[in-house]
C-alpha cells in the first residue's frame, strides 16, 4: 500500500497520509514522501496544499516500532532519518510559498500534532483529538512541537499539553485557536477544499509573502531547535522508557 497518496484538483493538491492499519503513524518513508510533495506542489501548478489522513484518522504519530529498528543502527543513524525526513517536513511547510491546509479529519497525536502545528491554516472535524503524546514515549516533541505550541495556544496550554500529555478536544483546540473552524464529521475535507478555493481568489505573490512574513515571527529560532531536537530524540530512541514501549506495541 502507498503510504502516502497525492493527487492534484484544480487550484489544490491534496496529500493524504496512507496507512489505516497503523492509524497513519508516519515511519522515515511516509515522511520523506509527505516532504517531496510539499516542496513540489509549488511547481505543480496548484495554489495551496490539504494534508489530511485516511479515516478515521489524521495522524497517531510515529509508528515507534519502525523508529526502534532505526535506533538499532545507533543513535547517529536516528538523528539522520529524523533530521532528513522527519524535520524534512517541518521545513517543506515552512518553506513552500504556498499555504498548507491541515484538514484533521481524526486524531492527531504526537508527531500528528506536530505535523498539525507546522500547517498555516488548521481545520478539524468533531471527533479530532489532539495530543502531545511524545513524553510518554520517553521523548521530546521531534517535530518541532514545544517550539511551535506555545506560539498557537500560549505557554500556560502548551505546558499543559507538553509536560502532561492532555488531550484537547476539537471544540477546546478551536477555542485555544488550535485550530481555526470546526466542522461536523465528514466535512473537513470540504471545508479546507473551500479555504483553498479561497487561496487561490487571491493573489499569488502577496499570498506567498503573508506567508512568509507570518513565518518569521513564528519559525524564529527553529533551525536551532531542530539541531537540538535531533541529537536529544537520537539518545532517547535508545533509552529503556521508549524501547520499552517500542517492544511493547511490536508484538
Amino acid at each position: 500500500m502507498t503510504p502516502v497518496l497525492v493527487r492534484d484538483e484544480g487550484n489544490r493538491r491534496l496529500i493524504t497520509l496512507n496507512r489505516p492499519e497503523k492509524r497513519n503513524a508516519l515511519d522515515v518513508e511516509a515522511a520523506a514522501a509527505v516532504a517531496a510533495a510539499v516542496r513540489a506542489a509549488a511547481d505543480a501548478g496548484v495554489r495551496s496544499v490539504i494534508l489530511t489522513g485516511a479515516p478515521p484518522t489524521f495522524c497517531s504519530g510515529g509508528d515507534l516500532p519502525a523508529l526502534a529498528a532505526v535506533a538499532e543502527r545507533g543513535s547517529l543513524a536516528a538523528t539522520d532519518a529524523i533530521y532528513r525526513d522527519f524535520h524534512g517536513i517541518v521545513r517543506a511547510i515552512r518553506d513552500s510559498p504556498l499555504p498548507v491546509i491541515a484538514a484533521v479529519n481524526g486524531a492527531a497525536l504526537g508527531a500528528g500534532l506536530d505535523l498539525v502545528l507546522c500547517c498555516d491554516l488548521r481545520v478539524a472535524a468533531e471527533a479530532a483529538v489532539f495530543q502531545s503524546t511524545w513524553v510518554r514515549a520517553g521523548l521530546v516533541p521531534g517535530m518541532g512541537g514545544a517550539h511551535h505550541l506555545p506560539h498557537v495556544v500560549g505557554s500556560a496550554r502548551a505546558a499543559s499539553m507538553l509536560l502532561l500529555g492532555r488531550s484537547v478536544t476539537a471544540a477546546e483546540a478551536l477555542e485555544s485557536g488550535l485550530v481555526s473552524e470546526v466542522v461536523p464529521d465528514g466535512e473537513v475535507l470540504a471545508a479546507a477544499e473551500g479555504i483553498a478555493d479561497e487561496v487561490a481568489k487571491l493573489p499569488a505573490v502577496a499570498v506567498a509573502r503573508t506567508k512568509a512574513a507570518l513565518r518569521r515571527g513564528i519559525d524564529a529560532g527553529l533551525e536551532a531547535e531542530l539541531a537540538t531536537l535531533g541529537a536529544q530524540q537520537g539518545q532517547l530512541l535508545l533509552g529503556e522508557d521508549f524501547q520499552k514501549l517500542a517492544r511493547r506495541l511490536a508484538r
